[in-house]
């Protein structure tokens, strides 16, 4: 355990103990004495100095243990009791109930129709790529990405108004948020913390169906897992599988809210890699699309090379002809193989200065959109 969380770290011994205790994640319970079975933990919150209200117990994480203890009484007999030991994990609510009720009254309460007949046959591509929500840097923090990011959204649905494309594909490429645990620094940096983090990039997405699904017939929001996006226990140290990610979490919890009203969001599908995958594929307008976050390379162009391994594994991007991926935060394209196209897609945060500092290079913010029909494209620009 790291000093910084040891020195956050409520203790008692008298009540048992809290082992691996992070305030913006939640920890462990051990030890926890009892003289009945627990089946509500708030009192135990509490003992802990602990808002019930903020944390919750993972109910398949809880282990309990008994045993019979003889105890003389005041007469001077003997009675036997028993005696209860718990061990659980609880986390940290993600989601404030007022929060949430004000995202199912705007899903609810939308009504925008889409159009029943394209004009053109290719379909938009927009990459919201790279928000990392709660980064602050020289061209500002999360409040300033939110704006950027929603007036690309606008921008994008400017040319889908005059474009009409049978499709728009909105492909969030990863690290939508900062995290708190994928650089030393952000505990210190951030603007927000985690749980606020994952709140104002859903608040982004959500928007961003708003604004354009009412210009095509046919939507498609696709989220995959990413570095920044990872859950995890402390720096380098990963929760779970591929999909132990707030950014699938946010596209899963998209996907539940929009069946609140079927009415309107009827021609929104919302995909996300199969299980324990990484990356993820589907077909629009006759284009083969791959989508991948874009760490697995060593570099943006080592993408190319990344794509020949997947396809001998017959991994998901095997069959794609097109490779959308960002992470590496500049607009880049390429040609790799037989013909086929690597789009690594610009970051919708604002500037990286310690890279700039490092190279003395920046590169444009901004979502990469472009059309595309039959593994053509065309229309390339950042918006």
């Amino acid at each position: 355990m790291s000093e910084e969380i040891a020195a956050n770290e409520p203790k008692t011994e008298k009540l048992g103990r809290i082992e691996d205790f992070n305030p913006e994640l939640g920890g462990t319970f051990v030890d926890i004495p009892a003289t009945e079975t627990i089946s509500d933990w708030s009192d135990v919150f509490r003992q802990f100095k602990l808002d019930p209200e903020a944390f919750e117990i993972v109910g398949d994480t809880v282990r309990m243990s008994s045993w019979q203890q003889s105890k003389r009484t005041e007469d001077g007999d003997r009675d036997t009791i028993t005696l209860y030991s718990y061990r659980g994990s609880f986390r940290r609510r993600t989601t404030d109930p007022k929060v949430f009720a004000s995202i199912l009254d705007r899903i609810k309460g939308f009504s925008f129709q889409p159009s029943e007949k394209a004009r053109n046959p290719e379909s938009l591509i927009v990459m919201p790529t790279d928000l990392q929500v709660g980064k602050v840097d020289w061209n500002g923090g999360s409040d300033e990405t939110t704006e950027q990011a929603l007036e690309s959204f606008a921008n994008v649905a400017e040319f889908a108004k005059e474009f009409r494309p049978a499709e728009i594909c909105m492909v969030d490429a990863g690290d939508a948020i900062e995290n708190i645990y994928s650089t030393s620094a952000q505990l210190g940096t951030n603007d927000r913390d985690l749980p606020a983090q994952v709140e104002i990039a859903h608040h982004i997405f959500l928007t961003g169906l708003e604004i354009l699904s009412p210009h095509a017939p046919s939507v498609r929001y696709a989220a995959v897992s990413s570095n920044h996006g990872q859950q995890r226990l402390g720096p380098k140290s990963p929760a779970g599988d591929a999909h132990a990610d707030y950014g699938l979490g946010i596209a899963k919890m998209i996907r539940r809210g929009l069946q609140l009203n079927p009415a309107a969001f009827r021609h929104v599908t919302v995909q996300t890699p199969e299980p324990y995958m990484e990356s993820l594929y589907f077909e629009t307008s006759g284009s083969h699309i791959g989508v991948v976050h874009g760490h697995q390379a060593s570099g943006a162009d080592k993408l190319g090379e990344w794509w020949k391994g997947q396809s001998h594994g017959n991994m998901p991007v095997s069959k794609a002809r097109i490779l959308l991926a960002g992470h590496w935060h500049s607009l880049r394209y390429y040609q790799s193989g037989d013909s086929r196209h690597v789009f690594v897609g610009p970051a919708s945060d604002r500037g990286s200065s310690w890279f700039t500092n490092l190279r003395g290079e920046s590169s444009q913010s901004g979502m990469l959109t472009f059309t595309t029909s039959n593994n053509a494209w065309d229309n390339l620009r950042v918006l």
